[in-house]
């Protein structure tokens, strides 16, 4: 399993705005790409960065441009005014579930 990890910088308000728009209007089209295994954010609020975790079966997979989501990222980035500063392919070499409560 690969993770595609981004690093965003904005305000914790245009960052939020933009996982928001991420979650309702591209996971649902992600979940269907082929090889998208799953994806998590992170926010420092303190230091105004996020992160943006996507995992794929394969690094073709993650890296697949179109396919895998990337231009869409770089336009909710632009839309809601946060900037994307890198991206980078890990491989994962363990994952644990996790579960998360509101």
């Amino acid at each position: 399993m690969v993770a595609r990890v981004s690093t965003f910088k904005g305000t914790p308000e245009q960052l939020e705005e933009g996982v928001r728009i991420f979650t309702e209007n591209v996971l649902p089209w992600l979940r269907d790409a082929t090889g998208f295994r799953g994806w998590i954010a992170l926010l420092d609020r303190p230091n105004d960065r996020a992160l943006g975790i996507t995992f794929w079966s394969t690094e073709e997979a993650a890296d697949e441009g179109a396919a895998s989501g990337g231009p869409l990222r770089d336009e909710i980035a632009q839309s809601v005014g946060a900037l994307m500063q890198t991206m980078e392919l890990w491989d994962v070499m363990y994952a644990d579930s996790i579960g998360l409560e509101d």
